[in-house]
């Protein structure tokens, strides 16, 4: 563990490196200041969180939850959001940041957070996954609010229920509690809230 630990760590180290080389060449050429930058990873990752390597396809917040940093013209110094996003709304941001018209898709703006005109309850994640890869199908969907994760597997009505105030570890699963009865059905309406838009996923290529 401690050399696997120490080798993702030198990877972000050496992905930090580039990135400040970008930052120094924008910063002499005088168009740093004229330059949106968003700082961010596609997921987390274990390094022996639950026991686990990797990622996948159990949605601990440790894989949920990434580092987000954001500057540039309209982005306002100092603040920081504490509303759960996604990275699907990447794009719309940057659309809005550079005043560009943009289709319609599943993300909304961080614009009206940055403003502090807008405040989000909650952000969804799904992994759909086949047993070739998992061990068994999976239709995953996932809500994460300020307090709360919850995942719900949509083939077996199955799920995970955290709190994360008292519980940041994830350590103690209350979906079967009866006492959270109430916190579970406001998360799978919030989960049911998603459009139905969902691209059915491709048939798998290289399993066996």
């Amino acid at each position: 563990m401690r050399d696997i630990t120490a080798i993702y760590y030198g990877m972000i180290s050496a992905l930090d490196h580039q990135v400040g080389r970008m930052l120094d060449v924008l910063e002499a050429v005088g168009e740093l200041e004229n330059t949106i930058i968003i700082y961010i990873s596609d997921h987390g990752e274990w390094l022996g969180d639950h026991g686990l390597l990797l990622k996948g396809p159990m949605l601990y917040d440790g894989l949920l939850r990434v580092p987000c940093l954001i500057q540039g013209p309209g982005v306002p110094q100092n603040r920081v959001i504490g509303d759960p996003i996604s990275t699907l709304d990447i794009r719309s941001t940057l659309a809005d940041l550079c005043g560009l018209d943009a289709e319609g898709d599943n993300g909304t703006s961080w614009r009206g957070l940055m403003d502090g005109g807008d405040s989000r309850d909650f952000a969804l994640c799904e992994w759909e996954v086949d047993a070739s890869r998992s061990g068994i199908d999976l239709d995953l969907r996932t809500v994460r609010s300020a307090r709360h994760r919850m995942s719900l597997d949509l083939l077996t009505g199955t799920g995970e229920l955290y709190d994360l105030q008292d519980d940041p570890h994830e350590m103690e699963n209350l979906f079967d509690d009866a006492g959270r009865a109430s916190v579970r059905r406001e998360l799978t309406d919030m989960i049911r809230s998603r459009p139905a838009d969902k691209i059915p996923a491709a048939p798998r290529v290289g399993w066996h």
